[in-house]
């Protein structure tokens, strides 16, 4: 008698870890389909170029109109593309329209930090931005490519 109660133990423990592991496996798998987050954001990318050329190294910062501060950014890379983040690594913005400022400055090893502006200020000051981008509710945008110049 015992054995037959111990043998019903494992049949029911067998089905209800393989019940758990199903759910388990739908929720992979639902999580995994969706391809923009429910947080809102929108992925934005594109290319900077200065005087025609792709720039490493500047900076982008998105400002929204409610002159609160900037908390989305980008770096160019290789090929002057950028990704902009605003709380992890490429999640984007939310859909909206911003003032985009630019600065390309160079990092200082003795001082550690960033010096000058290779674009004179130009496109430094979000009140005086230039550029302005409406970010779609879509599942990314693709901002093109932006044409700077270094001259004053």
């Amino acid at each position: 008698m015992e054995f037959r109660l111990l043998k019903r133990r494992r049949i029911v423990m067998t089905a209800i870890g393989q019940q758990l592991g199903l759910v388990l496996l739908l929720g992979l798998m639902v999580g995994c389909t969706s391809k923009k987050p429910d947080d809102g954001m929108v992925p934005v990318s594109g290319v900077v170029e200065v005087d025609g050329e792709p720039a490493v190294g500047v900076v982008i910062e998105l400002h929204p109109p409610s002159k609160a501060p900037s908390l989305a950014k980008g770096i160019t890379s290789e090929g002057g593309r950028f990704e902009i983040s605003t709380l992890t690594q490429g999640d984007g913005v939310k859909p909206g329209t911003y003032d985009i400022t630019f600065v390309w400055s160079e990092f200082n090893i003795v001082t550690r930090s960033q010096e000058g502006d290779r674009l004179n200020g130009r496109y430094a000051k979000p009140d005086q931005a230039s550029i302005q981008w409406t970010v779609p509710d879509e599942e990314s945008w693709d901002a093109g490519t932006i044409q700077l110049s270094s001259e004053k």
